[in-house]
């Protein structure tokens, strides 16, 4: 395992012990990783940068023919999230589409605009490759952490991520636009939190920077700076992949859903470059309990980490879903 300005990164080509306990070091210090071996080609991930562009390049109308939901399926406009309400004085300046499954588990059902609807079968494939890219991640942090075998080992969190069941998973494309001022207001474009579901993978795109990730270790902001394919002409350049807040609580606090916000880089400031970004966040079946995983590893832990219980019960991962979207968007339960 190497690292790039703090962040591991690690191989996941290969699927042995090793490969796995350098995963969960990582999870477990910083909570983030860069992840070598995704599957994913620079083709790729240039074709969904620019697919992401090309939609925040249409009509605001057409943007706008499908809103935001309580399912978080829609276009988010501009200023409408606020992910950091104690510190923002208004919502996040950007703007974003979220794809989801449709309520019985679909893929490929829910409501697009005209530009995305014309291109589905892309977005699609990225949507399924990203949890294809997901299952094998958690299949080795699930070795790295020893759970059970006779409670499903290397499956335990895969057998809770069907793509065919309903879930909280979502393709985001996001877009913030550039600027050529310091203005306080709008300098953070993504306000501090923690991520909702099981794990986030989110594209590099050079000169594309602004992640910060608070680190647990030393408690100081740190760029996520982008890293170079090892390979560029055949592999796309590694995903940066976190820890969310479901992989915490199950995990009594041993892997970090690690505090991150997007800050406008400096370098951008003096341009005015607009800023995509193409993300996936994974969450498991809604009906999944976030009770601790069945591992002496987690088993052992003095000093655990948050839990997720409600009058003495579990909750379950959409119940923990929709309480974040709620004060994400303001809406009322």
């Amino acid at each position: 395992m190497s690292k790039s300005v703090g962040i591991p990164i690690v191989d996941i080509t290969e699927f042995n012990q090793a490969t796995a306990d350098a995963l969960v070091e990582a999870a477990s210090t910083m909570g983030f990783v860069m992840i070598e071996g995704s599957g994913f080609t620079k083709k790729e991930v240039d074709e969904a940068f620019q697919l992401s562009a090309d939609f925040f390049n249409t009509s605001l109308e057409e943007k706008k023919s499908v809103p935001i939901t309580e399912g978080n399926h829609g276009y988010s406009c501009m200023n409408l999230e606020v992910l950091d309400p104690e510190n923002q004085a208004k919502g996040d300046p950007k703007e974003a589409f979220n794809i989801t499954q449709s309520p019985d588990g679909t893929l490929g059902d829910m409501p697009l605009p005209p530009f995305l609807e014309q291109n589905k079968d892309q977005a699609l494939d990225i949507w399924k490759k990203c949890h294809e890219t997901g299952m094998r991640i958690l299949r080795l942090l699930a070795l790295g952490l020893k759970i059970d075998e006779s409670k499903g080992g290397v499956n335990w969190f895969t057998d809770r991520h069907s793509i065919d069941e309903p879930s909280g998973s979502v393709l985001r494309f996001l877009f913030y636009p550039g600027q050529t001022k310091e203005d306080p207001q709008t300098i953070i474009r993504a306000g501090a939190h923690t991520d909702y579901g099981t794990l986030t993978l989110l594209f590099q795109k050079e000169g594309e920077d602004g992640l910060e990730v608070l680190s647990p270790i030393t408690k100081q902001w740190t760029p996520v700076t982008f890293v170079p394919s090892k390979d560029p002409e055949n592999y796309a350049p590694p995903l940066v992949v976190n820890i969310a807040d479901l992989l915490s609580f199950w995990s009594a606090g041993i892997l970090k859903s690690s505090i991150h916000r997007v800050k406008f880089p400096e370098y951008l400031q003096k341009t005015g470059k607009d800023r995509y970004s193409t993300v996936f966040f994974l969450h498991p079946q809604n009906s999944t309990l976030l009770e601790p995983i069945p591992s002496e590893i987690v088993a052992n832990v003095t000093t655990r980490g948050p839990s997720a219980q409600k009058d003495g019960k579990y909750i379950t991962a959409q119940e923990h879903l929709s309480k974040r979207l709620a004060a994400t968007y303001g809406w009322k339960k």
